[in-house]
């Protein structure tokens, strides 16, 4: 991406088996980015059989850790074997935030790794830091600069 280039992401999608957490991803994020098409999957099975049938990539892919048949870290390795995908932001959105699951999904290539907030509002905060200022620096993934919210309200 050219220096003053700014990316837009408008085609999510977000892996998560929580209904609850889907809809209040959904819903924080038309408040943030009301033209975004957020797509949504249960698990990593659901999602590897879901891109196989779309024409083009998504921009941004939200991975939780901890689903059935096949868990965030599968989806993540799976993802970026894959060429197509090098483009695709992946941020890992989990409510861990275990040194092991931090380690392995930055050193397998995640973007980013984003603490799920504890209240709405946080959420819708914490999207748009993400969406219109971290993921566009891309160029910048650092390990300093990988966990999303560590602490409360820093992005």
């Amino acid at each position: 991406m050219e220096e003053g280039t700014k990316k837009e992401f408008k085609n999510i999608i977000l892996v998560d088996d929580d209904s609850d957490d889907r809809d209040l991803f959904t819903e924080a994020l038309s408040f943030v980015h009301p033209l975004a098409h957020v797509e949504t999957r249960r698990d990593g099975e659901e999602l590897m059989e879901y891109l196989a049938t779309i024409p083009g990539m998504p921009d941004v892919i939200f991975l939780d850790l901890n689903m059935p048949r096949k868990n965030g870290k599968e989806c993540l390795k799976e993802l970026r074997a894959n060429k197509q995908f090098e483009s695709t932001a992946i941020v890992i959105y989990t409510t861990s935030l275990n040194p092991v699951d931090i380690e392995e999904t930055f050193n397998q290539g995640a973007s980013l790794f984003m603490r799920k907030p504890n209240s709405f509002d946080e959420l819708k905060e914490t999207l748009h830091k993400l969406l219109h200022y971290r993921l566009t620096m891309a160029n910048e993934r650092t390990r300093d600069k990988f966990v999303v919210n560590r602490i409360r309200s820093i992005v």
